[in-house]
């Protein structure tokens, strides 16, 4: 069970804080939920039930996998491509809605190199898979910025330049 004030990943709503954990009467049925907020997105509240199975939480990554993390993105892993539409759009929800910072760098990785043969050759990304990307990002970037305690655009501007280098 996590605890008030803790940083957790809430399914593909990325980085949530923890505001307080209380006793709720829903449907006649008393149980314990958390009452959240995601850190990027103004005005919005969840609450879920702490024994929610359905819907991955986890605590955000420590500083030193963080910083792992932003090491890898320079990796030139092989990663198998998925041709088939339909099965990558399956894989990369799963991914996006499980929010498993490896499998995001993967993506990331993937994707921009994907942009950046299609510009080569004169073609432009399809419109999902600069979504996928952009949401990718999202989640990577803000799980990175808490775990590493700096602002969100300190992460972008320095993934950023590991991927131009890389790239």
């Amino acid at each position: 069970m996590f605890k008030q004030g803790d940083y957790i990943i809430y399914s593909c709503r990325g980085v949530c804080l923890i505001d307080e954990i209380k006793e709720k009467t829903i449907d006649n049925k008393k149980n314990m939920y958390y009452i959240m907020h995601p850190i990027n997105i103004k005005n919005s509240i969840i609450m879920t039930p702490v024994d929610n199975d359905k819907v991955k939480m986890r605590l955000i990554m420590k500083q030193e996998k963080a910083e792992d993390i932003i090491v890898t993105l320079l990796d030139n892993i092989n990663i198998p491509r998925i041709s088939d539409k339909k099965i990558r759009e399956r894989v990369y929800s799963r991914i996006l809605k499980e929010g498993n910072p490896n499998e995001l760098v993967e993506i990331i990785n993937v994707l921009i190199e994907e942009e950046n043969e299609k510009r080569i050759e004169g073609r432009k990304q399809s419109a999902t898979d600069e979504k996928y990307l952009e949401k990718a990002k999202e989640l990577l970037f803000t799980e990175l910025s808490v775990s590493l305690g700096v602002e969100i655009e300190q992460i972008k501007q320095r993934v950023e330049a590991i991927l131009d280098e890389k790239f």
